[in-house]
């Protein structure tokens, strides 16, 4: 069964990631990352899609891209953003009803001008 889930996600983050190809402001900003290639395989399956991004603006056209993408899906989604400080972001995606405020949500996570100050620094 686990091997099927593995085959499930990596047919998702493949299908994400040609989607993502259409943004021209993300071209060049995503890559998919292969796990080990385990005996018996020809090669590794894609476990995550990595997304490089250096300006908020870039984060919109990426928040609306996955949301519009998880619309078009005919089954349930879970996406899970992980930022390089290890910060998570995680939906479970059955039926995006309300998507602007979902964009909004994960703009806001992957937004580095979205970032609150630091407790630790003083006034």
């Amino acid at each position: 069964m686990e091997d099927a889930d593995a085959e499930r996600a990596s047919t998702y983050l493949r299908s994400l990631a040609d989607w993502l190809r259409y943004e021209e402001d993300l071209r060049g900003k995503t890559q998919l990352e292969h796990g080990e290639i385990t005996p018996g395989q020809m090669g590794g399956l894609p476990e995550a899609l990595v997304a490089t991004l250096s300006t908020g603006g870039a984060a919109t056209v990426l928040a609306r891209a996955v949301v519009e993408w998880v619309r078009q899906r005919k089954s349930d989604v879970t996406v899970k953003a992980v930022k390089p400080d290890g910060e998570t972001f995680e939906i479970d995606l059955r039926r995006v009803t309300a998507p602007e405020a979902l964009v909004a949500e994960l703009c806001k996570f992957l937004s580095p001008e979205q970032s609150g100050p630091d407790p630790d620094e003083t006034a």
